[in-house]
């Protein structure tokens, strides 16, 4: 049962990222659903299923655009392993906290990515990359606080049933 639950859900997370996260954009700031749901796994399964989850959701997105190949692997299974790092140091179950997590956690991988995939760009606008890197982390992090309190909201109904 896991196995097929981590195949949907690496099929979801894809499908979101390819398909319905473009059509999410506000003023080109779109949220970035596979870093959320990669940080939600990590929160919740540890270093090791975040790590694993993060390399295949990468590798993924890698292969269907080659341009930054291994770029974004590296960086997503990263992201993986550190949300996985911060529930075993410092996990506290809550939704306030669990979207700060997830905000910090986007916001430096935008930024290293930026800085990984265009670096003269980067440096020459600077504010500008970090804005553009915070205001993307902010909108993921409300669609991922959204997302979980519907998660849960599920979960009481049913308990209701």
């Amino acid at each position: 049962m896991p196995f097929l639950y981590l195949f949907f859900s690496w099929f979801f997370i894809i499908f979101c990222q390819v398909v319905i996260s473009p059509r999410l954009a506000i003023n080109d700031v779109y949220p970035d659903l596979l870093l959320v749901i990669t940080a939600f796994i990590g929160l919740r399964k540890g270093w090791r299923m975040g790590l694993w989850f993060g390399f295949a959701t990468g590798l993924t997105i890698d292969l269907l655009d080659p341009l930054n190949m291994g770029r974004m692997t590296l960086l997503v299974a990263l992201t993986g392993f550190g949300a996985g790092i911060i529930r075993e140091k410092f996990y506290v179950e809550n939704n306030l906290y669990q979207t700060i997590m997830v905000l910090a956690l986007v916001f430096i991988y935008q930024v290293l990515f930026r800085f990984v995939c265009w670096p003269g760009l980067f440096l020459d606008n600077f504010l500008g990359s970090l804005a553009d890197s915070f205001l993307i982390a902010v909108y993921s992090a409300l669609i991922g606080y959204f997302g979980l309190l519907l998660l849960r909201q599920r979960s009481r109904l049913k308990e209701l049933l």
